[in-house]
């Protein structure tokens, strides 16, 4: 009998635990959610609360995916939302509002520092992989042998020292962590290089992110005690105001685009290059169907890197291979892959309803591209990819002119 009444002890302890570092987390969710820095920027948010009297249904809300991993329940999301100060929870419990509204002045640079210097370590490699890099190199460095001796082994021990792709060893919980002693973190955006499958060049961590504080006070506060660094994973990194790494940017920019010519003998300017006089040859860009998702409504913050990051994980989809049409600060965009892969359709059901997010926020819409939206995409991408080709041929052609010592002269 004894033995029987403590484990119903042990039990309930244990549950009393999991309930509690849920709801710890399950707040940290709404608060993020309904906060300046991600409302404002949320449109799949902002048009459920429109339409809602400013509420959003729980039932929504466990449509995202970090929420249906830690509940499925309504009524565990209420409980916890009690306990979060930016948000309002129904009388029925059923749902949830922002507390205030956003004000009109906001301006999230003005919240925002840049941060460098976060410690990144190598990729971890999955085994197959390293094999077949290892195969690659080998097979690479015996062609190169035979034009010359050891000169194989030179290139192979050239290619040892080139950066390996990079990721960060901290994690944004860190970033959140060091930051914080100067007020409320609202977001953390870390900074990766652009991938170009074409080029066999992968996404890396650069080692820099933003950081958004939730008050202009609480960043100036950051700012003013810079000089003293904060330490991520153990490595003293530093930081500025994002306006002043903007403006810093641009200056060197314009510097750059204003720069004088170089007039050399036998080189003309680029002024006189004549526009091109080739016709534009398209040619059908080879596809399959069903490969590409087309999204609307792209959230603030969307770039490149983003965008592939949101497919990590996706079962039958190698996120170096996938091809983005998108410029940041565009409302639309689409991505497209090599080949299909069986759940396409379920996964952009999934962005669309929320359930998969770009820049920890919800696009306005996605869908797989059927019919003639399809074949209307893919003879854009053909005629986009001309006019690339075009242009590059361009540039070669006015770089050659000139050359012998000879002035070319505007005709």
């Amino acid at each position: 009998n004894k033995t029987k009444k403590q484990k119903p002890g042990f039990a309930k302890i244990t549950i009393k635990m999991t309930e509690d570092s849920t709801s710890i987390a399950l707040q940290e969710r709404i608060k993020f959610f309904f906060s300046d820095a991600n409302f404002r920027s949320d449109k799949f948010m902002q048009n459920e609360a429109k339409s809602n009297d400013g509420y959003i249904e729980i039932t929504s809300l466990l449509k995202f995916a970090t929420v249906k991993k830690l509940t499925t329940d309504v009524k565990v999301v209420a409980e916890a939302a009690k306990n979060v100060d930016n948000v309002v929870l129904s009388k029925d419990g059923e749902a949830i509002r922002r507390a205030n509204p956003i004000p009109d002045n906001y301006d999230s640079n003005l919240r925002t520092v840049v941060v460098f210097g976060i410690p990144t370590a190598d990729v971890k490699k999955k085994e197959e992989e390293v094999k077949k890099e290892v195969k690659k190199e080998e097979e690479k460095a015996k062609e190169e042998t035979k034009e010359g001796e050891g000169e194989g082994d030179a290139a192979a021990e050239e290619k040892k020292k080139e950066k390996a792709p990079q990721e960060y060893s901290v994690t944004i919980a860190d970033v959140k962590a060091a930051f914080s002693k100067y007020g409320e973190v609202a977001l953390v955006r870390m900074r990766y290089s652009r991938a170009i499958p074409e080029k066999e060049i992968v996404k890396s961590a650069i080692g820099s992110c933003f950081v958004e504080f939730g008050s202009e006070e609480e960043q100036k506060k950051a700012v003013e005690a810079k000089d003293e660094k904060v330490s991520i994973g153990g490595v003293e990194c530093e930081y500025q105001p994002i306006r002043e790494w903007l403006d810093f940017n641009k200056r060197n920019n314009n510097n750059y685009n204003n720069r004088p010519a170089k007039k050399e003998e036998g080189k003309a300017n680029d002024d006189d290059a004549p526009a091109s006089s080739d016709p534009l040859k398209i040619e059908p860009l080879e596809h399959n169907s069903d490969c590409v998702i087309a999204f609307t409504g792209m959230p603030e913050g969307s770039d490149r890197e983003a965008i592939r990051a949101a497919f990590e994980g996706v079962e039958g989809v190698k996120v170096d291979d996938i091809y983005v049409d998108y410029s940041r600060g565009e409302k639309d965009g689409s991505v497209r892959f090599k080949e299909t892969f069986a759940s396409i359709k379920d996964v952009a059901a999934k962005f669309a309803a929320g359930e998969m997010l770009i820049a920890e926020s919800k696009v306005g819409g996605a869908k797989v591209l059927e019919g003639e939206e399809e074949e209307k995409y893919w003879t854009e991408a053909a005629r986009m990819a001309a006019e690339r080709k075009r242009k590059f041929n361009d540039r070669g052609k006015n770089r050659g002119r000139g050359g012998g010592g000879k002035k070319q002269r505007k005709r």
